[in-house]
């Protein structure tokens, strides 16, 4: 399953998510602090602190660029 790396708060978090919803993508979700020397989980997994930041079922890794990730979504997931 995709997990998202996010914040409500973030625009281009809105954008991924309103992606995956119009694509029906089943996803989770994981809230980050707003601080990003306190998203210590997703520095370990990726390396950076940027979101949104998307693990694809293989392991692959977008990090940091919503333009990236919905081009990933629709190549994979687009009917």
């Amino acid at each position: 399953m995709l997990k998202l790396y996010q914040a409500e708060w973030c625009p281009y978090c809105a954008r991924v998510r309103a992606k995956m919803t119009e694509l029906g993508i089943d996803y989770i979700c994981i809230n980050v602090p707003r601080n990003k020397a306190d998203r210590k989980e997703l520095i370990e997994i990726s390396g950076q602190s940027g979101i949104p930041t998307l693990i694809c079922e293989d392991g692959t890794l977008i990090c940091d660029d919503d333009d990236a990730i919905i081009e990933y979504l629709e190549k994979h997931y687009k009917n």
